[in-house]
């Protein structure tokens, strides 16, 4: 990841947050020295350009020190979400570590195969691994959901996303719709955290999903990654012709957005795209004897 790519995209996200001008500006001026740093080992945000900046500050102020660090915590947690999508018109040609990717038709394959090995009587797994295979969350963001969160007249889910703003999904996936619904039912407590950990009633960890998720891999003899998902249902957005903003607005991803245009939808046009290409992506991927892939595996 170029650092200056990953600065500039944690800025505008600081901004569309509604963060104060002198803290953008105490952000920018820090991590203008985390480019520089960067710079001198061809530009990619790496270990020698965080190891760099970290020496940079010795020697000043324990204010100083603490600004300086908490902008270089933000970015890295930023790095976490970002991009998925390339910069409208601005795409750059990919470093050796996205070049390592499997493509998309190969990605999904892999991760049909991961869903193959979690057991049908693992509702939980199931349902939260779908989440962000096919409506594009977070972990962190899955992790958050309370069972309020879920509007079953609207097949809707509020999500908590980043910086605090709160976004509409539209759970267009049947089989997902059928498994939240079903796991509400028989499963969830009539309110608080949506996941919980076995036996008892506190947030499931984001350790525990990792680890489950790598046992499922392990076992399929696969090495994707958590946030492969989201972005392999991305990239179907993408291919099946969903306008960008719709996606945008999905995922929760506001960095890249064409600067100067202002493009909304409302809620019944962004459902409309969004059925409209599932129903495409169903008639392309139902099989002539009519079964579905394993991720997609009908449930009770």
């Amino acid at each position: 990841m170029q650092a200056h790519e990953a600065v500039r995209s944690y800025l505008n996200d600081l901004r569309d947050a509604g963060r104060r001008a002198t803290t953008l500006r105490g952000y920018a001026s820090d991590l203008s020295v985390l480019v520089e740093c960067a710079a001198k080992h061809g530009g990619a945000l790496n270990e020698q350009a965080v190891s760099d900046y970290l020496a940079w500050p010795k020697g000043r102020s324990t204010a100083t020190r603490a600004r300086r660090s908490s902008s270089l915590r933000g970015l890295l947690r930023h790095c976490d979400r970002m991009i998925l999508m390339p910069t409208h018109g601005e795409v750059e040609p990919p470093n050796d570590r996205e070049a390592e990717r499997p493509p998309h038709r190969v990605l999904r394959s892999e991760i049909d195969a991961v869903f193959s090995m979690i057991p049908l009587h693992e509702d939980r797994d199931h349902l939260l691994f779908g989440l962000l295979a096919h409506l594009g969350l977070r972990p962190s963001e899955a992790l958050a959901l309370r069972v309020e969160d879920f509007e079953e007249s609207s097949a809707s889910l509020s999500v908590d996303g980043w910086g605090g703003k709160r976004r509409r999904v539209l759970v267009d996936d049947r089989q997902i719709y059928l498994r939240l619904t079903n796991y509400l039912l028989l499963t969830a407590s009539p309110s608080g955290p949506l996941f919980t950990a076995s036996g008892r009633e506190t947030p499931l960890r984001y350790q525990s999903v990792q680890h489950r998720w790598a046992q499922y891999c392990s076992q399929a003899g696969v090495d994707v990654k958590l946030s492969d998902l989201r972005r392999a249902h991305v990239a179907d957005l993408v291919s099946g012709g969903v306008p960008e903003a719709i996606i945008r607005e999905r995922i929760g991803q506001a960095a890249g957005a064409l600067e100067g245009t202002h493009v909304s939808f409302s809620n019944a046009e962004s459902d409309a795209e969004i059925r409209a290409w599932q129903e495409r992506r169903d008639a392309r991927r139902t099989a002539p004897d009519g079964t579905l892939d394993a991720s997609e595996r009908r449930v009770g």
